[in-house]
């Protein structure tokens, strides 16, 4: 026997809807760079839904839109793998 989990919604009223559940993995890596006992610049690197799931907030209404003829999939799902890359250098000016 294989476990589901229990999936919770408001159905009074029509007002939601259940959608299938799903699992997100998100990884993330910062590292901070000191020269001469001083900041000089930090940088960060994130990958957002690694497995590239395809998702619904059961709480969306763009979820009963017309069908997608490329996906084949109906309503508008949340979205897909992101990576994200993140330089800071401070700047500090001496008046």
């Amino acid at each position: 026997m294989r476990w589901q989990p229990k999936i919770i919604f408001f159905a009074g009223y029509e007002t939601e809807t259940a959608t299938k559940g799903y699992v997100l993995f998100n990884a993330g890596l910062g590292a901070e760079v000191k020269i001469a006992n001083k900041k000089r610049f930090s940088f960060n690197v994130g990958l957002q839904n690694i497995g590239d799931v395809g998702y619904q907030s059961h709480l969306s209404r763009l979820k009963y839109t017309a069908g997608n003829p490329v996906t084949g999939r109906v309503g508008v799902f949340n979205m897909g793998r992101n990576f994200t890359a993140r330089l800071i250098i401070p700047l500090e000016w001496k008046l």
